[in-house]
């Protein structure tokens, strides 16, 4: 073995260059940058608190990153009070293919080199985080995010908590150890049975906890739930952060199984506090506020202290549509008698789905001028259906995939475990327990044939660059996600037309059901969810919430570009493609993604979209099943467990 050189050798920079100032290896730096330097440390220790490290910056609505498979060319860009490295490259398009090469220059820059232009496409991380899962590898779990990263912050001073099921006492030491006794937390739960065992947990822990207040949502429905799954934090520098998730209050739900993350960036307070009429358009940050301000008006005055200090803050980075259910009764959004009404309509369910589509322009539209595209798809990833009537699945669906109800199955796969996927996962049977449907009677057997078509399995799949290293963590995640097309072995990646990350299940009582009758839409849950597409994450996209001209159209609280009923935006520069193993989309996907005709990469903005399941998708076999607690299952799990016989 050669000995270790006594000097660090300067290494070959040729392909990967460095825009520090500082010296590198090997070189002396001077004598002034050496007592700044120390300068800058003895005042940094002197701080009496600091917030925790993370390993990325807590924002739903990421700054850009041009990346390449080349090595990255860093710099720096601050995020609020964080700093995270932003990768500068551009992107050369040739006939054959795409190729990459390294520059200095910032990502709308379009040189020319051997005389062709050389265009730059901007690379931006999904919105939608993974939860790491404690039994995979780190190789699995990059760019997660952990429960402890939401709440570990020690400049917290006020949580508010909106979940289904909570176990208080463990959630409590997620708090940093030195605020834990103060910090103000609001437990917000629909658990309003006296004798409800979530209930009487949940007091009892608000009396060891004295900083710990329980709030009970009000639901006039014996069969609706409290199901939103909500943070809202407020620390003592004077910033807000909305975090919507899938989990529980639960060790189990944190531990071994697929959830999700959408969260705001830090929100600074306003400069100026000054009433206004002005509502942007759906994406923008003032449509989320505005129907985030409107969905907490459910609770009541339980949530006033809330909702006043809301409007102090700044939503202007905030890039989603809110979807939010609440026990509610609303006119028939299909008799609205003009754009304006349907536009300010209080809607929940799948009507503010609906409203909130029909703002995103269809691909189709877009690329007429291009070859016919293949049908869209959507793709309904959930952990519990409930017993659906017919007529509510012609409903819902075409909402969806916006096609006729005679056409709906072909365009719709549903992503449900079977008794094996469960058996195989991490916790086995332990986590069917949060994963319901009903496979006993004839009436669900009927349901049960009726989406045998569309019924995929939670499992890996054959591509090996597209598996979302999920398969083993029991999914309690929901996302609906919109395919360009429906995912193939040809085509296993298809561009992504717009995601939704929500609490809601397959249910009439989280979407809500049409009473033709009495011309009206019931909804008897709590859910929140957030929706987005390509087009919000593009520098030029029309909020709404502009000046001058713009703001004259926007006055008397209408509905930016929606008032004449057209969806936003001019042209399609952005892109949103499939993302696996991180949240940075990948080459290979990206020209995966790339059908006849869609221009490639060049000039535009990638949006990487986080999945929790493999692509293509594995249907279904003819004996399979959808796994059912109710159900019995011989087969031991990965624990040598049966179900229930081993649980209960």
């Amino acid at each position: 073995m050669d000995p270790r050189p006594l000097k660090r050798v300067k290494v070959d920079s040729s392909d990967n260059t460095t825009t520090s100032s500082e010296s590198v290896a090997g070189e002396t730096a001077d004598a002034a940058s050496v007592r700044a330097r120390r300068a800058h440390f003895l005042s940094s220790i002197s701080r009496p608190i600091s917030p925790p490290g993370t390993s990325r910056s807590e924002t739903s609505t990421p700054q850009p990153e041009i990346s390449t498979d080349l090595a990255p060319h860093q710099v720096s860009q601050t995020m609020g009070n964080r700093i995270r490295p932003l990768h500068v490259t551009k992107t050369e398009a040739h006939d054959t293919g795409l190729s990459t090469g390294e520059t200095n220059l910032p990502a709308t820059a379009s040189p020319k080199q051997n005389g062709q232009d050389r265009q730059h496409a901007t690379y931006i991380p999904s919105p939608f985080r993974l939860t790491s899962i404690r039994d995979l590898p780190a190789s699995e779990n990059n760019d997660t995010i952990s429960l402890q990263d939401i709440l570990g912050n020690p400049l917290i001073k006020e949580a508010w908590i909106f979940n289904y099921c909570f176990d208080v006492d463990w959630l409590m030491t997620f708090f940093d150890p030195d605020i834990r006794p103060q910090v103000k937390v609001k437990i917000v739960h629909g658990s309003w049975k006296r004798d409800s065992e979530n209930r009487i947990a949940i007091d009892e822990a608000c009396k060891r906890w004295p900083n710990v207040d329980a709030l009970t949502a009000y639901l006039p429905d014996q069969f609706g739930t409290h199901h939103s799954k909500m943070f809202v934090l407020f620390t003592h520098d004077d910033t807000a952060q909305v975090i919507i998730h899938t989990a529980n209050m639960l060790r189990k739900d944190w531990t071994n199984m697929t959830q999700a993350v959408w969260q705001t960036p830090s929100l600074p307070k306003l400069f100026v506090k000054t009433p206004s009429s002005t509502v942007g358009n759906v994406g923008s940050g003032s449509r989320f506020k505005y129907d985030l301000v409107q969905y907490l008006n459910a609770y009541g005055n339980k949530t006033k202290s809330l909702r006043e200090q809301l409007v102090d803050y700044d939503f202007g980075a905030v890039r989603g549509a809110l979807i939010a259910s609440v026990p509610s009764r609303m006119k028939d959004f299909s008799l609205a008698s003009g754009v304006k009404e349907l536009w300010t309509q209080k809607l929940y369910g799948y009507p503010s789905l609906f409203r909130a589509l029909k703002t995103i322009k269809s691909q189709d539209e877009v690329e007429k001028e291009d070859v016919t595209p293949s049908p869209a798809h959507v793709v309904c990833q959930i952990s519990s259906i409930a017993t659906l009537p017919a007529t509510w699945l012609n409903q819902f669906f075409p909402t969806l995939s916006n096609h006729k109800p005679a056409q709906m199955w072909d365009r719709i796969s549903i992503i449900f475990p079977t008794p094996s996927d469960v058996a195989a996962s991490l916790d086995g049977y332990s986590s069917g327990g949060s994963i319901h449907t009903k496979a006993q009677s004839a009436a669900h057997l009927k349901q049960i044939s009726t989406l045998r078509k569309s019924l995929c399995r939670w499992t890996r799949g054959p591509n090996v660059d597209a598996r979302a290293g999920r398969d083993k963590a029991a999914p309690h995640i929901k996302t609906y996600v919109r395919f360009k097309e429906k995912p193939s072995p040809q085509t296993p990646t298809p561009d992504i037309e717009w995601a939704l990350l929500t609490s809601a299940n397959l249910s009439t009582q989280a979407w809500g059901t049409l009473r033709e009758k009495d011309q009206e839409t019931v909804v008897q849950s709590f859910e929140i969810g957030v929706l987005v597409w390509p087009e919000l994450f593009e520098e030029g996209f029309n909020s709404g919430e502009g000046e001058g001209e713009e703001e004259e159209l926007h006055k008397n609280n209408t509905i930016g570009s929606e008032k004449d009923g057209k969806p936003h935006g001019k042209s399609r520069t952005s892109r949103m493609v499939p993302a696996f193993g991180s949240d940075e989309p990948k080459k290979s996907n990206v020209t995966a993604s790339s059908g006849v005709g869609d221009g490639g990469v060049d000039g535009r903005t990638i949006v990487g979209l986080r999945l929790p399941y493999d692509l293509p998708l594995t249907p279904y076999g003819q004996g399979d099943m959808p796994w059912s607690p109710q159900g019995t299952y011989d087969v031991p799990d990965g624990h040598g467990r049966r179900w229930p016989r081993d649980f209960y």
